[in-house]
C-alpha cells in the first residue's frame, strides 16, 4: 500500500543522450497520481535511506546535512566532556562523529571542492580542542594524532567496495567488469566521459 503523506517524487534533469533517456527517473516524470487520484509532486530533495537526493544529481544538500549533524554531536562533546586527552577525545570523535560524515559515503562522494572542504570542516575544528595540537596546521595535527583526512578515507572505502564488487562479495549494480592484465594484475575497464558536458 502507498501511503500518500510518507511518498516523494524526485526529477531527474538528464542531457540530451538516448542511454541516460532509458533510465526510468527521466524529466518525463513531472507528477505522480495515486490509486485514490491524489497528485504528488515532485520535490527539491528526497532522504533514501538516509541519503540526500537532488534533483542537478550533485551532493551538496547531503554533504550540508551530514556536516550539520558531525557539529551539532561535535559540540555536545566538548560541552559535555572536559578531558581533553588524545584518547579520549579520539574515540569520541571515531565513535559518534566521523561516522556522521561516512555514512554510506561510497554512494555519494562528492567532487566539488567547496563540498570537499565543507567535509573536512568538523574533523578540523575538532582536532584543535585536543591536548598537544595547539600551535599546529591541520595537517601536521593529522600527522600527531596518526588520523586520515576524510577524503582519503572516502576514497579508501570506495576502493574496499570495488575490490567487494570484483571479488564478487558485493553485487554489481555498476555493472563493473575487470580483466587480468599480465604485470598490473586486476584492472577496472572505465567507461570514457564524454569530451562536452551535457546542456541542460
Amino acid at each position: 500500500l502507498l501511503h500518500e503523506n510518507k511518498f516523494e517524487l524526485l526529477t531527474y534533469r538528464t542531457p540530451k543522450s538516448h542511454l541516460l533517456q532509458q533510465l526510468p527517473f527521466t524529466s518525463q516524470w513531472t507528477k505522480y497520481t495515486t490509486s485514490s487520484g491524489q497528485e504528488i509532486l515532485p520535490t527539491q530533495s528526497v532522504k533514501d535511506l538516509g541519503v540526500m537526493l537532488t534533483p542537478d544529481m550533485k551532493w551538496s544538500t547531503q554533504v550540508k546535512t551530514a556536516v550539520e549533524s558531525a557539529n551539532k554531536m561535535a559540540n555536545w562533546v566538548l560541552s559535555v566532556f572536559s578531558d581533553r586527552s588524545q584518547n579520549t577525545m579520539l574515540t569520541l570523535f571515531k565513535s559518534i562523529v566521523r561516522s556522521r560524515l561516512e555514512y554510506s559515503c561510497p554512494v555519494w562522494n562528492p567532487n566539488l571542492m567547496s563540498d570537499i572542504k565543507r567535509l573536512e570542516s568538523p574533523q578540523r575544528a575538532f582536532t584543535r580542542y585536543i591536548s598537544g595540537c595547539k600551535g599546529l596546521s591541520y595537517w601536521e595535527r593529522l600527522k600527531f594524532l596518526n588520523l586520515m583526512s576524510i577524503q582519503r578515507r572516502r576514497e579508501r572505502y570506495i576502493i574496499i567496495q570495488v575490490w567487494k564488487i570484483l571479488k564478487g562479495l558485493a553485487p554489481n549494480d555498476l555493472q563493473l567488469k575487470s580483466y587480468e592484465h599480465i604485470r598490473l594484475g586486476t584492472r577496472c575497464c572505465v567507461p570514457p566521459l564524454p569530451k562536452r558536458a551535457p546542456s541542460y
